[in-house]
């Protein structure tokens, strides 16, 4: 391989398939090895150009024992518990790292068992000094870390002249077409650079702060399978404490006068001022005592008068909810359709692999602008599952989803195409929750009507609210999307006033 050579880094292979794609817009390079790149484990262009996939981090770090003498090795190795002081803690200057091997999950691990694996392999063999070298992996703070680490692994300068760097954030040939048109950064750029010391201070601290703690636990409990982590032991302790808290917890039942006005109006008891912890009342102010409940009702219906505090009408409106990240799309479509999140997840993973959606594996809810003007594409597209939905979108609207500053490394998860015949119904059914959210991107907001009336009986407040529907908008494509606003109020026609009562266990 000649110097003048470049070989472009991609962080795993779904994305050396999408800059191959968009090489050969922006340049019209193509690629010669299309069949037998998934064997071979990187991309060879017409030009000569390598794009090389990675699988994440290549290189692992090192046991503690690499860090110690031979003789504080063997304690460790032995499990000497009582011996661990001797050599804790252990705070390298930088961590050593070793190519990722083939070892199974769970086997014990030695210094040089196992075979690299075959992406450091195949990497091993492109990168060296003097190899000009595109950095297009991920552009997060891991994604830097990533490519950086295994240059130097190498020999190669991370911030060296030879070493370029590409901001990709789309996936899409057109997308990452345009990026390659535009001028490159340097990799040691500070805007780059410094992400990849952030992600390296990152991974030395969850180094020191798990192993450490970790061992030090371990000889007290004299247990070596104990561990603590900057995120595991947290996270277990906010588990611990809501199990104690469910398990402390005791259900009180709690009542709620409820009456309806001659005109039908609903309210509901709200509070009695100043009444929190005196009896019939719970500290929370809630009425425990059913007595206290049936006497309110009592007068009420007696013919108590009430006295009217405040009426108003507000209008409000709702723009669309943003389009999904992995998160919200399991939240949303487990709800829709009654899905575990595993289930979403594989259903939107086949989608993805089939081209009908954008990456899967993505925190991020917003949109490149230029998405929007190529808009009309995936609609036209969409029309075909969905008429009326499509046609009745704007496409001159542009809400807020569409915004390059609040871009990760990857955007929100959107139909790019349709699902294939194959499709089965949980896979289309998630695919319709995509492609309402991202048709109501192109709708107006809902308005509604939010009337609240408070009014007092005596001592005690009752309050109503109602909502009035005066636009529909994006909810003609989300009809069963969650909303924030209240739905409370009068059905019935003009009457006597009435009183009941709702036992509420809580």
């Amino acid at each position: 391989m000649s110097a003048s050579q470049t070989v472009w880094i991609a962080e795993k292979p779904s994305a050396a398939r999408d800059l191959v794609a968009g090489m050969k817009l922006a340049y019209g390079t193509n690629c010669t090895n299309a069949k037998d790149a998934g064997r071979d484990g990187y991309f060879v262009m017409d030009n000569g150009d390598i794009v090389l996939p990675l699988a994440g981090h290549l290189l692992s770090t090192a046991r503690v024992s690499e860090y110690l003498s031979p003789d504080m090795a063997k304690l460790e190795q032995e499990r000497a518990f009582d011996r661990y002081k001797d050599f804790l803690p252990v705070l390298p200057d930088r961590l050593i790292a070793h190519p990722r091997t083939d070892e199974k999950k769970g086997a014990k691990r030695t210094r040089g068992a196992g075979k690299p694996i075959g992406p450091y392999v195949v990497a091993k063999r492109f990168l060296r000094r003097g190899v000009r070298v595109i950095n297009a992996g991920d552009t997060d703070r891991e994604g830097q870390l990533i490519v950086d680490e295994l240059l130097e692994h190498f020999g190669i300068d991370p911030t060296g002249p030879n070493v370029l760097r590409v901001e990709l954030v789309s996936n899409r040939a057109q997308d990452i077409a345009e990026t390659l048109k535009k001028p490159f950064d340097r990799n040691g750029d500070p805007k780059w650079a410094l992400r990849g010391e952030a992600a390296r201070v990152r991974q030395y601290l969850d180094w020191v702060w798990g192993l450490n703690p970790s061992m030090a636990y371990q000889a007290l409990l004299r247990k070596s399978s104990v561990g603590v982590g900057r995120v595991q032991t947290p996270v277990l302790n906010m588990v611990e404490m809501r199990r104690l808290a469910i398990e402390k917890f005791r259900s009180v039942d709690y009542f709620i006068p409820v009456i309806t006005l001659r005109d039908g109006t609903v309210m509901r008891w709200h509070k009695r001022e100043e009444a929190a912890g005196t009896p019939g009342f719970d500290q929370e102010g809630r009425i425990v005592d059913e007595e206290v409940a049936k006497q309110i009702v009592r007068a009420i219906t007696g013919g108590l008068k009430g006295v009217c505090v405040q009426a108003t009408a507000q209008e409000h409106s709702e723009k669309p909810p943003l389009p999904f990240s992995l998160g919200a799309l399991q939240a949303e479509a487990a709800r829709q359709h009654g899905m575990t999140l595993d289930e979403v997840t594989e259903a939107a993973q086949n989608l993805y692999k089939s081209k009908a959606i954008s990456y899967v594996g993505t925190d991020c809810r917003f949109l490149p602008e230029s998405m929007h003007e190529d808009a009309r594409k995936v609609m036209s597209q969409l029309a075909k599952l969905f008429p009326g939905k499509a046609q009745g979108a704007h496409m001159e609207i542009k809400g807020a989803a569409f915004n390059d500053s609040k871009l990760d490394e990857h955007f929100a998860i959107v139909p790019m195409g349709l699902p294939s015949s194959s499709a089965n119904p949980k896979e289309q059914a998630v695919f319709r929750t995509i492609a309402n959210r991202f048709m109501a991107q192109f709708y107006p907001a809902y308005l509604y009507r939010q009337h609240s009336l408070i009014g007092t009986f005596g001592r005690d407040e009752f309050r109503a609210t109602q909502k009035q529907e005066i636009r529909k908008g994006w909810k003609e494509v989300e009809a069963d999307a969650e909303t924030s606003g209240e739905t409370e109020g009068g059905t019935g026609g003009p009457g006597e006033v009435r009183a009941e009562i709702e036992r509420i266990r809580g």
